[in-house]
């Protein structure tokens, strides 16, 4: 057995016995196991038939597999304006296309995903260690550790934070790779300020990335810097109108190109009060395509928000060179526009299914297999229901039919999701 599986146990356990004469506001833990099953066709390079690997290898590309993860996590208050928080995680993937290359998750075993400190002082607070990181609805900031699937999403990362009646500031820097330490990482770094006042929110974001980068493809990300100017306001009650918009503005340099990118996205939508929750929303997005014509770089960058937060199955797509040719972008939402409609109902004991239908295009032309810009439609739907106290369960189902962006003969893609979630 994993002697850090028994680390964890024995960790909750004295944790447990511990906390019997603590006062709760000073020690609080709780945990989270999920079972998620997945399957997928076609999703990395749109075909049917099986492809083959550099190494000659034939392979099909269909997957079905399940994913366990576990977390424990642990919070101490031992004094006024001192707050500390540890969480263990455990992922790991086990079925049909589980250890083949490129879907297996890079940790599997008990890690430290989060370990920060936090000392404030009236209206300051400096937070250090590793942390998550979520503003906004995770346009540029939110995956830290993008590699590793939904096992985690750390940051290594210092935020000082001021908060005054008028709104509130953070400044971060978080150090994603550092170079010299015997792995295959790069040295990247990022900085940034991030303003929130009433619904409006502005930030200011710098990356650098100081030596290229591989991806799951094989394909290598140039050096280069990017810095985003972007501002972000929404309206999210829990029934009657809300709305979001955001826009970001990009800069710098990929390898000897200069970048000038750009990207947002809006959507306005309605709930009702009622029991039935009927909803309805409409939204666009629109990330910047880099022109094969011009000797500068227009690709949006995605900066650590690589997430699937548009489509659990179109994110495969970004990562093989099968069904993207354009260079340092792979893995990254870029070069599209989207158009959404969605329609919502409320489930009985606390869930929703939802219905979603979304037509894509490539910004750009000429960057895709095919002749177009046309990506394809993506059909989705999902249903969250509370099965019992501290239970929830999810069932995600997509369609996507390619467009002429890709190749003539693109075959349709399909992903499914089941799962389950206890925690307390």
């Amino acid at each position: 057995m994993d002697t850090r599986f028994v680390s964890l146990l024995v960790f909750c356990v004295l944790v447990t016995w511990c906390k019997a004469d603590v006062p709760a506001e000073m020690l609080s833990f709780g945990g989270e196991c999920r079972l998620r099953g997945e399957a997928l066709d076609n999703a990395l390079d749109l075909t049917d038939h099986g492809d083959t690997t550099s190494e000659g290898i034939s392979r099909n590309d269909a997957y079905e597999y399940l994913r366990f993860r576990t977390r424990m996590w642990f919070k101490a208050s031992p004094q006024p304006g001192l707050a500390m928080f540890f969480r263990l995680g455990n992922e790991y993937r086990f079925g049909r296309g589980a250890n083949t290359s490129g879907m297996k998750d890079p940790e599997s075993k008990v890690s430290l995903d989060n370990a920060w400190a936090r000392i404030s002082r009236r209206s300051v607070a400096l937070t250090f260690g590793r942390m998550d990181l979520l503003y906004g609805e995770g346009f540029l900031i939110f995956d830290g550790t993008p590699a590793d699937g939904s096992s985690s999403a750390w940051f290594d990362a210092v935020k000082l934070s001021l908060a005054r009646p008028i709104g509130a500031v953070d400044f971060i820097f978080a150090k994603i790779d550092e170079e010299g330490f015997g792995g295959p990482s790069r040295d990247e770094d990022l900085v940034g300020v991030y303003g929130v006042r009433g619904k409006a929110e502005t930030y200011l974001l710098h990356r650098t990335k100081r030596s290229s980068t591989g991806s799951l493809s094989g394909t290598v990300r140039s050096q280069g810097t990017t810095t985003a100017a972007g501002a972000r306001i929404a309206r999210q009650p829990s029934h009657g109108v809300s709305y979001a918009a955001e826009g970001a503005y990009q800069w710098g340099d990929v390898g000897s190109e200069s970048r000038r990118g750009y990207g947002g996205y809006g959507r306005i939508g309605w709930r009702g009060a009622g029991r039935a929750g009927l909803g309805v929303e409409c939204g666009g997005l629109y990330l910047s395509g880099d022109d094969p014509s011009t000797d500068r770089h227009e690709g949006w960058d995605g900066f650590y928000g690589e997430w699937p937060k548009y489509s659990e199955l179109l994110v495969y797509t970004l990562y093989d060179n099968t069904t993207r040719v354009t260079p340092n972008e792979p893995g990254t939402w870029t070069n599209m526009a989207a158009f959404w409609l969605e329609a919502g109902v409320a489930v009985p004991g606390g869930g929703r299914l939802v219905a979603r239908i979304t037509p894509l295009r490539a910004a750009e032309k000429g960057t895709g297999p095919g002749s177009g810009t046309y990506r394809g439609l993506l059909v989705a739907a999902r249903a969250d229901a509370r099965l019992a106290e501290g239970l929830q369960a999810q069932v995600l189902g997509e369609v996507f039919t390619p467009g002429d962006f890709y190749a003539d003969d693109a075959d349709v893609a399909l992903y499914g999701r089941w799962q389950l979630t206890a925690s307390f």
